[in-house]
């Protein structure tokens, strides 16, 4: 309607003022464009915030579905965790090659420190 009216103006150039007309709307456009992108966004956060707060609470249940811990039952475990590193400690790493002596070749120390003193150095 108002485009009309621009048009039927004799004495300016229509475009200008089409132009001015339209930009409003562009603008309307955009603001909408821009609304449902946020719109968007906002629902996937949502999204992995309801995922982050479902992760938390299974945790929180799994523990608290094994029960209440008696001062006892406490005790048996860390004892039973003791036993385990010190068994763990007590048998020998498979692979581990202990250094050995250069010159007599016995394992548990070194050339500088070999306690046979027969190699002829006096």
């Amino acid at each position: 309607m108002l485009q009309k009216q621009a048009q039927t103006v004799q004495d300016s150039s229509p475009t200008s003022i089409i132009a001015a007309i339209n930009q409003p709307e562009k603008g309307a456009e955009a603001m909408v464009l821009s609304a449902e992108l946020m719109r968007d966004r906002i629902a996937s956060l949502e999204r992995a915030n309801e995922a982050a707060t479902n992760r938390r609470q299974r945790k929180r249940k799994r523990i608290q579905k094994q029960g209440i811990l008696t001062k006892g039952a406490g005790e048996d475990l860390l004892a039973q965790h003791e036993a385990d590193q010190q068994i763990a400690h007590e048998e020998p790493r498979k692979g581990a090659i202990r250094s050995r002596c250069s010159m007599c070749r016995e394992a548990g120390y070194n050339a500088c420190t070999c306690k046979k003193d027969d190699f002829g150095i006096n």
